[in-house]
C-alpha cells in the first residue's frame, strides 16, 4: 500500500559564530539564516525525479509517482502506456511541459493525461534506457545500451559508432552552453556539436574510460565526469584535470549557482568548492545518506533523490 504522501519542513541551523578560518575556508558561505529544506516522502529509495510545473514525479523500484508539492495528491501508475512503470532509471520535463521517463523497458512520454511508449519496437536503439535529457534547443535525447537517440519531428534519430560515438553503451548525457552534446561512455567521451563528433578518452587527458555520471558549469564552461571507480575529472580551458579516489560510485552530478559542484551516491553527498570536498552533513546542509539524482532549477533550489524520498534544499545563495 502506497504511504500517504507528506511534507515535512525542517530547519537545519548552521552556527558560524565558532568556525575557524579552515571551516569558513572549506565551504565559503556563512549562512546568516537557518537553511530551509523539505521532504516529500516516498517511503522508498527515489532512482529518479522530475518537476512539472507544481507536480513532483518520482519513481521508485516498482513504481512511478506524480504528486502535488502543495498538498497531500498522490497519483500512481504501474504503467506507462504500453511499457511497465517499474526500473526507471531517468526522468526530465521537455519545454512544452511533456514528462519524460526512461529507464529498462524503453521511454514512455506524459502528455496531458496520456501515456506514449518508446521501444527499439518503434525507433529506439535499445529498451534499456541509462539518461534522458532535453537539451535547450527542445531536442531529447536518450542513451542506451546500444547507442543514442534524439527525438525530433515525432520520430527517433540514432547515433551509433558507425556514426561517431566512441561507443554504444552511452551512460550519462550533457549539454554545455554552446548546445553540444556530450554522451559518457564505457569507452570516453563522444561530443556531438550537430555537425561533428570528437572523442575525449584517457589518450586526451581522461584518468579512465568509464564514465559513469556527466555534469556542466553553465556559467563557467567547466565540464565534470565521474570515471572509473572514485575519480572525477574536470575539463576546462582545453585540458581535463583529475581528482582520484575521491567518491565510490558517483551516479549524479549537480553545479549550483555559485559554481559548487555537488556529487551524489549511494554511499553519500560530497561537494567541490572549488578547493575543498566537503562531506559533513551539517556544511552541505540536507539529511540523505544515499543520493541517486540531483537537479538544480530556475530558481536555484537544489533537488535529491535520496534513501526514502525527494529532498528540496532552498537556494543557498539567494543573493
Amino acid at each position: 500500500m502506497l504511504k500517504r504522501f507528506f511534507l515535512l519542513s525542517a530547519c537545519v541551523a548552521m552556527s558560524v559564530s565558532a568556525q575557524s578560518d579552515d571551516d569558513v575556508k572549506a565551504d565559503s558561505i556563512v549562512y546568516e539564516k537557518p537553511t530551509e529544506w523539505r521532504i516529500f516522502s516516498a517511503g522508498a529509495p527515489v532512482s529518479a525525479f522530475t518537476l512539472q510545473n507544481d507536480l513532483l514525479w518520482y519513481a521508485t523500484q516498482e513504481c512511478v509517482y506524480s504528486s502535488s508539492m502543495k498538498k497531500a495528491d498522490v497519483q500512481k501508475f504501474p504503467s506507462l502506456g504500453t511499457i511497465p512503470g517499474s526500473d526507471v532509471t531517468c526522468m526530465a520535463t521537455d519545454n512544452s511541459g511533456k514528462v519524460w521517463i526512461g529507464g529498462k523497458n524503453g521511454v514512455a512520454v506524459r502528455s496531458g493525461t496520456q501515456f506514449t511508449a518508446y521501444t527499439s519496437e518503434s525507433g529506439l536503439p535499445d529498451n534499456t534506457v541509462n539518461d534522458l535529457i532535453v537539451a535547450p534547443d527542445g531536442k531529447v535525447w536518450v542513451g542506451t545500451e546500444q547507442g543514442a537517440a534524439v527525438f525530433q519531428n515525432g520520430s527517433w534519430k540514432v547515433y551509433t559508432t558507425a556514426e561517431g560515438l566512441v561507443s554504444n553503451k552511452v551512460q550519462a548525457l550533457g549539454v554545455d552552453k554552446k548546445g553540444a552534446v556530450w554522451l559518457g561512455t564505457n569507452k570516453g567521451i563522444s561530443v556531438y556539436d550537430g555537425a561533428k563528433w570528437t572523442v575525449h578518452d584517457m589518450k586526451k587527458g581522461l584518468s579512465w574510460n568509464d564514465v559513469k555520471a556527466i555534469g556542466l558549469d553553465q556559467r563557467k564552461g567547466t565540464i565534470w565526469a565521474a570515471v572509473g571507480e572514485k575519480d572525477v575529472n574536470s575539463y576546462e580551458g582545453g585540458k581535463w584535470n583529475t581528482y582520484m579516489e575521491i567518491q565510490p560510485g558517483i551516479l549524479s552530478i549537480m553545479v549550483d549557482t555559485q559554481s559548487r559542484v555537488w556529487f551524489g551516491s549511494e554511499t553519500g553527498l560530497l561537494k567541490f568548492n572549488g578547493d575543498e570536498w566537503i562531506t559533513d552533513p551539517k556544511q552541505l546542509g540536507i539529511p540523505a545518506a544515499q543520493v541517486f539524482k540531483m537537479h538544480r532549477d530556475p530558481k536555484g533550489n537544489l533537488w535529491f533523490a535520496m534513501e526514502s524520498g525527494v529532498v528540496r534544499l532552498s537556494n543557498p545563495y539567494p543573493y
